[in-house]
């Protein structure tokens, strides 16, 4: 039933029919009311069911700013042809009324009057003498031509009893549609219509209010990490971006096997939801493993201490040397103290290049080769330092693993601790209780470790156990990875190479190859670089040898 099929009964109907009516009129209105989602199409439905219940000619809802103001939502005048919603298409002027000036209340509107005091004011003839000030409503009246005459004002009131607004009906009219005063009757039963209004306004307020904090939650969770790590911080913050982008492209998408795939405002929201919660675990995640930039990096790289004991040794060499050459000196063999010169340089020499080699090899790479690794273990077995009486080797175990390490600055236990930030996201979606409308979420931050073959984590999903979004996420966690600039243990990679290892993850049947195919043709890729990388990574990319892309068709 729409508002202007609602009129005034009739004043000689019987009063059962007259109840019956109200019954069937509240019950529509709850209905339509409580569907509403959007709060400003919320404030004017309330206004004109109002409007229709009371046969009032005009009204005005307002709503109550931060600063004490009341502000006009929606204005309606029938007789004027006036109904302004206070969106672009019909935007409202009306300066804001104050609820107090200079600290005291407003007693110069009417409307002040009812938030101020909490009460309804039913006023039958403006123009009387009143104990209110009206002539801002004579005022309005000289430069309309309206003449208001009966008023009813409403302040509306929430579950806990403040006030959230005012509603203001003018000019109630009688059955030959002369204006009349507001009947206690139609008080009462407007009175009942505006607290409908009230709660279905509270319901869309705490609904907005709830998602806003969720909202405003998970992204302080990537807040939180960005203290503990800016690196993952800005991982945090990039991939809801790029999974927006994707998914946005996917949607547009028109041909191929996902051109059935949609989305709507809701469903990217929860997909912008589940981007900033992906990575929620590695909160618990250690400092020392998250930042480690080189391999023997702890709580400092223990490069430094590797250094100073090969200081240690080339002094031990020095000394030992000399003792010798000064003993050479003595028994008067100069042929024997050259050859003891030279011994000392060339272990010297060997000395430096391994010192070196293990700097060098302490930043990490893509990966470490078979000799280097032979290396490692010459030198860790070739020398010993004496410290206060104890003979120690130069490198421990724990250090020649750490060097060893052939691909990043991981050992494989340090990446397994890495790889439990995926069981802590677990469990903290897990505790959350997330609304029906975002249902989704956990399962597509889950899924953006997971391989389409089964062989990802945590859960060890296959293809056909994933959602498209869940698939998506994981081709845009892993291109961010690759292209990010920020990371302190290796350089961003130019955009050829990042799309060269997607796609032997997709010919690994790791990866999506229809959504990879959509991330290639729509040139995602390109726009993310520009907006959260660096331009210059933008080398060329041929398409026609690119691994595990096909056009689509």
């Amino acid at each position: 039933m729409a508002p202007s099929d609602i009129k005034q009964s009739n004043i000689n109907m019987p009063q059962h029919i007259k109840d019956k009516t109200n019954l069937r009129h509240l019950v529509d209105i709850s209905i339509r009311l409580t569907t509403e989602k959007d709060s400003s199409k919320l404030l004017n439905e309330i206004l004109q069911v109002l409007m229709s219940v009371a046969n009032a000619d005009a009204g005005s809802i307002y709503s109550i700013t931060d600063n004490k103001q009341l502000k006009f939502e929606t204005v309606i005048n029938k007789t004027l042809g006036l109904h302004l919603r206070g969106d672009e298409d019909s935007p409202i002027d009306f300066p804001n009324i104050d609820l107090f000036i200079n600290g005291k209340e407003n007693e110069t509107a009417i409307v002040a009057h009812a938030v101020n005091s909490g009460k309804y004011i039913n006023i039958p003839d403006v123009y009387a003498a009143l104990p209110f000030d009206m002539s801002a409503a004579r005022n309005m009246d000289s430069l309309t031509g309206y003449r208001t005459k009966s008023m009813l004002t409403i302040p509306l009131k929430d579950h806990v009893d403040d006030i959230i607004g005012v509603i203001q009906l003018i000019n109630v009219k009688g059955e030959n549609d002369e204006i009349i005063p507001f009947s206690e009757e139609l008080v009462t039963l407007t009175r009942s219509f505006a607290s409908l209004g009230a709660i279905s306004l509270t319901n869309s307020t705490l609904i907005k209010g709830m998602e806003e904090l969720f909202t405003t939650f998970a992204e302080t969770i990537a807040m939180a990490i960005d203290e503990k790590s800016p690196h993952t911080g800005g991982h945090c913050k990039r991939v809801p971006a790029l999974t927006l982008m994707l998914a946005d492209a996917v949607h547009d998408s028109n041909k191929g096997p996902l051109a059935s795939f949609t989305m709507s405002e809701a469903d990217r929201h929860e997909l912008d939801v589940a981007g900033w919660l992906h990575d929620c675990g590695k909160i618990a995640t250690p400092d020392h493993i998250m930042e480690k930039s080189t391999k023997l990096e702890t709580i400092f790289d223990r490069i430094k201490y590797i250094d100073a004991k090969f200081e240690v040794i080339k002094r031990d060499l020095n000394i030992s040397y000399q003792q010798e050459i000064i003993s050479a000196l003595k028994q008067n063999k100069p042929i024997e103290v050259k050859q003891l010169e030279r011994l000392l340089d060339t272990e010297l020499k060997q000395l430096s290049l391994d010192r070196a080699l293990l700097k060098r090899i302490n930043v990490g790479g893509e990966f470490l080769g078979g000799n280097e690794l032979n290396e490692i273990q010459r030198i860790a077995n070739k020398y010993t330092l004496e410290i206060n009486g104890k003979t120690m080797p130069l490198l421990n175990d724990d250090e020649v693993e750490n060097l060893s390490i052939r691909r990043g600055t991981l050992t494989q236990g340090e990446r397994d601790i890495m790889k439990r930030h995926m069981d802590v996201t677990k469990n903290i979606l897990d505790a959350l209780p997330f609304p029906k409308h975002l249902s989704n979420v956990k399962e597509y931050a889950l899924g953006h470790h997971e391989k389409l073959d089964g062989t990802g984590y945590p859960r060890g999903l296959t293809k056909d156990q994933m959602s498209i979004p869940a698939r998506l996420m994981a081709i845009t966690d892993i291109f961010e990875a690759l292209s990010a600039v920020d990371r302190p243990y290796k350089k961003a990679k130019p955009v050829s190479e990042c799309l060269n290892i997607l796609g032997v993850m997709v010919n690994n049947n790791h990866l999506d190859a229809d959504i990879f195919a959509v991330f290639i043709e729509s040139e995602v890729y390109k726009k993310y670089i520009i907006e959260f990388a660096n331009p210059e990574q933008l080398d060329e990319v041929d398409l026609n040898n690119l691994p595990g892309y096909s056009p689509i068709v």
